[in-house]
């Protein structure tokens, strides 16, 4: 599956530590200007320094169309609409009302995991473990959303 993803899930994915196993799995793509949102003055912070390393590993593509937009997920919106990807990666509210709106599919940080349970790269145990990383970073509403398809996917 091919995505393209917003600052925002990037980074809360990079804080959980579902960034690697997600670019594993999903060929990720995010937009110059996302790169420089999370990159640009953020010297040697723990995120951006993995972000770099990510990057310099090819484990995400930074885009080099040109896009127009003056924040990340504008940036991102429009090279979903140039390019053959499969969804929007994102967890900003706003934004996601707007690929509603639009008809665009998106995927949130914690959707991610359901996926990668789904495919049977995660157990139920370590999807668990998972979200609870990933909690901290993600709305009540969502985190018990998921908790729950964890919980019924057990009982399978």
């Amino acid at each position: 599956m091919k995505v393209v993803m917003d600052a925002d899930c990037l980074i809360k994915l990079t804080k959980s530590k579902l960034k690697e196993m997600v670019c594993k799995h999903f060929s990720v793509v995010i937009p110059f200007l996302v790169k420089s949102e999370v990159l640009d003055n953020a010297g040697d912070l723990p995120d951006a320094v993995i972000i770099r390393e990510n990057i310099d590993k090819k484990l995400l593509v930074v885009s080099k169309k040109s896009i127009s937009g003056v924040k990340g997920e504008d940036a991102a919106l429009s090279l979903y609409r140039q390019g053959k990807f499969d969804a929007v990666c994102s967890d900003d509210k706003k934004f996601i009302k707007k690929l509603r709106l639009l008809d665009i599919p998106y995927i949130t940080p914690s959707v991610f995991i359901v996926i990668l349970l789904k495919e049977g790269i995660l157990t139920v145990k370590a999807a668990t473990e998972r979200l609870d990383d990933l909690s901290p970073f993600v709305s009540d509403d969502e985190y018990h959303t998921v908790k729950l398809v964890l919980e019924n996917w057990r009982l399978q």
